[in-house]
């Protein structure tokens, strides 16, 4: 059942043993010690307890409290214990007797803790009072206008090549079938001659292949493919794993392709939306705008431009468009905040249609900078286009001579005996391209005007304020959220909401000691 924190402060607790003048000192710390009773409360959490039922459990504030610090400090749950006891920092902000050096609760239930917390969806009770108390300072305006961005999380599973996969796709069945029979993993994976995929970190490793011969390395995968029935049909014998059987699957038909004569293989390419780790299929492969590739989720981000305050977070696969959670985190800001949302401003991948749409859709508009042209190349604004869509001028001046319905727009043609005598046609087409083209959706003229205001002294000024979501982004990747501390997309959200709580209050506090100065 629920467990209440005593609402007094301890007698032997650190602020009665040293006094409210040590705050200073204990910076970030120190300010939790002080607003504990008010920033965490016991029934916050209610909901994820059996009123009534039970011995009373350690006050989930306490929980709570602590939890945000390990983000803070970026550390294990094993360094939370051990800073319960030994830290006088830890001791001041969670109120502790200053000579106890016993643990007020054990690793078990604070992970146990988390685990309620992801069971019942509150994960994102903390950040939710942090932006609480940011409005009740008076740092939140009336109105808000938000920055929104997005930056690459590298995940926490193990990425591993095809033929390592498919050996820890196997293992995994394995384990599930081995717990419905409660017998150990290296049993069951015996009596079907599945041993080398549990005995083993790499099964590339463990044998002898040339992998230099092709003939030989289709004859090694052509085994694990064998091994990988086995797996399946003793999965369905048990009527168990299927949702690791489907990952198993998913493996092979992602990355291994059949040849009539020559057996199997290992697909050239990399699939869309390719699985690369088995500890965690969440992750996927994406890339920085930079073009640095990187393995596992994406963080959307959204910040007030006037304090600072981040006011929505989410975690998707690195695949999906910005533009696709302009919605989202607009809608998620105006429930944490209770606050209207004005206007939203972005870098180019906001000027997608989908984000424009988006923000249209939540009476918000949204300014971006919009997508250029490769260096050296024409762009759409470049070319001359009738207010109807059906004249277009190249930037020698010379008008289309055919256009077609694409779409709900023109797809204007110039010929090609024009194009190849251009003087500006390394400038205008494609490489091996013959002809130019320009397509003129019905929007087109609309994103004209966009493009001219991003480019504009103003609309530059306008856009540099979204300068403090990079910002925020920066802060919370030194807090260690720019790795995944979890398996999973939901968990690395977590993991971003308790590291944004923790700059949020951080400036909550600030603003608080500037006012009182």
């Amino acid at each position: 059942m629920l467990g209440r924190r005593d609402p007094q402060r301890s007698f032997f607790g650190t602020t009665a043993e040293l006094g409210t003048g040590v705050v200073e000192k204990m910076g970030f710390y120190g300010k939790i010690g002080l607003h504990l009773g008010v920033l965490f409360k016991d029934d916050d959490f209610g909901a994820c307890y059996d009123e009534g039922k039970g011995r009373p459990s350690v006050p989930p504030s306490i929980l709570a409290a602590a939890r945000l610090l390990q983000h803070y400090a970026s550390i294990s749950d094993a360094e939370v214990v051990s800073r319960c006891c030994f830290d006088l920092r830890w001791k001041f902000a969670l109120d502790l007797d200053l000579a106890d050096i016993e643990a007020p609760f054990a690793k078990s239930t604070f992970q146990a803790f988390r685990a309620r917390l992801t069971l019942h969806a509150r994960e994102a009770a903390v950040f939710e009072m942090s932006v609480q108390e940011a409005k009740k300072s008076g740092i939140l305006p009336k109105k808000l206008m938000v920055a929104l961005d997005s930056s690459p999380v590298r995940g926490r599973g193990a990425v591993k090549d095809t033929f390592n996969l498919l050996s820890d796709a196997i293992a995994q069945v394995v384990q599930v079938v081995a717990k419905k029979r409660k017998k150990k993993i290296g049993e069951v994976a015996s009596e079907v001659n599945l041993e080398r995929h549990v005995g083993s970190s790499s099964i590339k490793g463990s044998e002898f292949v040339n992998w230099e011969d092709e003939e030989e390395v289709g004859d090694f995968l052509a085994r694990l493919l064998d091994d990988c029935g086995t797996a399946v049909d003793l999965a369905a014998n048990e009527s168990c794993a299927t949702r690791e059987v489907e990952l198993l699957k998913k493996v092979i038909e992602q990355d291994v392709e059949t040849a009539a004569d020559n057996g199997p293989r290992i697909k050239q390419g990399v699939a869309k939306g390719r699985i690369p780790s088995i500890s965690d299929p969440e992750m996927r492969h994406g890339h920085k705008s930079s073009g640095k590739k990187y393995t596992g989720h994406k963080a959307h981000v959204a910040v007030d431009t006037e304090s600072g305050v981040i006011t929505a977070v989410e975690v998707s696969a690195p695949g999906v468009a910005d533009g696709k959670h302009v919605g989202s985190l607009i809608e998620q800001t105006k429930t944490t905040t209770g606050n209207p949302v004005d206007r939203a401003i972005g870098d180019s991948a906001y000027g997608s249609r989908e984000a424009i749409s988006q923000a249209g859709r939540c009476n918000v508009e949204i300014k971006s900078k919009m997508p250029s042209p490769p260096k050296g190349k024409f762009g759409p604004s470049d070319f001359k286009v009738s207010d109807d869509g059906f004249r277009a001028f190249c930037p020698a001046g010379i008008p289309s001579t055919k256009s077609v319905i694409r779409n709900d727009g023109r797809l204007h043609q110039w010929p090609a005996e024009c194009c190849s005598i251009c003087e500006f046609k390394d400038q205008c087409l494609r490489k091996d391209a013959k002809r130019r083209t320009l397509c003129v959706p019905s929007d087109f003229h609309d994103r004209r005007r966009r493009e001219m205001e991003a480019k504009s002294i103003e609309g530059r000024t306008h856009l540099r304020k979204r300068i403090c979501v990079e910002h925020a982004i920066g802060c919370i990747k030194n807090l260690g959220a720019g790795t995944a501390r979890y398996f999973g997309q939901a968990k690395t959200e977590s993991q971003w909401l308790w590291a944004a709580a923790a700059l949020n209050l951080m400036k909550v506090f600030a603003y608080q000691a500037k006012v009182s100065a």
